[in-house]
Parts: structure tokens; C-alpha cells; sequence
């Protein structure tokens, strides 16, 4: 009976241990939830010179630690910003071209 204590103590560090472990690697199944967004833009063709919306550039990642609402609301207005302040190429073949910029959560992808 002496035994007892320790094998009660025993059986309970390891089954701790094995929960904390089955934890761990459940919370590698857990759905990430991004804070960051990220500021694209169509571009310009230079082969063809025309505009091709099918181009995602990256403009910028937004990932500040002040989370996505944040970041969301800084994407949201560089967008803003860059739609309503392009730059007018007059007299070039540029001059019809109007670059579109949008955002969206997550870091960059191609």
C-alpha cells in the first residue's frame, strides 16, 4: 500500500503530460486567423503597353501589432489614396490607363 501514492502521483504527471501534448499538436489544426492585409495593383504591359488587370503587384503588407482592424483600415485608405491620386502621363501612351488598387487579407500572394 505504501507504493500506492506514488503510482497515483505517477500516473497523473503522465496523464498531464499527454494532455498537454495532445493540446499542442491539436492547436496545429486550428484555423489561423491572419491579422495582416496586404495592397495590390493592376500594371501595365510593357510588351504591349496596354493595361492588363490580370497583373497582381504587391504594394504593400499592412502587419502592425495593433491587429486586423487596424491593419484593415490602413489598407483601406492607402487604396483610397492611390486610386483617387494616379499619376496623369499626358500626351503619353500612358494617358488612358488608370492603375486599380484593392486589398486583401493576408500576406502577399501571387
Amino acid at each position: 500500500m505504501r507504493c500506492l501514492p506514488r503510482v497515483l502521483i505517477a500516473a497523473t504527471t503522465l496523464a498531464a503530460t499527454v494532455l498537454a501534448s495532445a493540446g499542442t499538436q491539436a492547436s496545429g489544426f486550428e484555423v489561423e486567423t491572419s491579422t495582416e492585409y496586404t495592397l495590390y495593383r493592376t500594371g501595365i504591359d510593357l510588351i504591349s503597353n496596354a493595361h492588363d488587370e490580370t497583373l497582381r503587384i504587391h504594394v504593400a503588407t499592412f502587419d502592425a501589432n495593433q491587429g486586423s482592424k487596424y491593419n484593415h483600415a490602413n489598407c483601406d485608405f492607402a487604396q483610397e489614396y492611390f486610386n483617387a491620386n494616379q499619376p496623369h502621363y499626358l500626351g503619353s501612351i500612358y494617358s488612358t490607363i488608370k492603375i486599380k488598387y484593392w486589398c486583401e487579407k493576408g500576406r502577399f500572394r501571387k
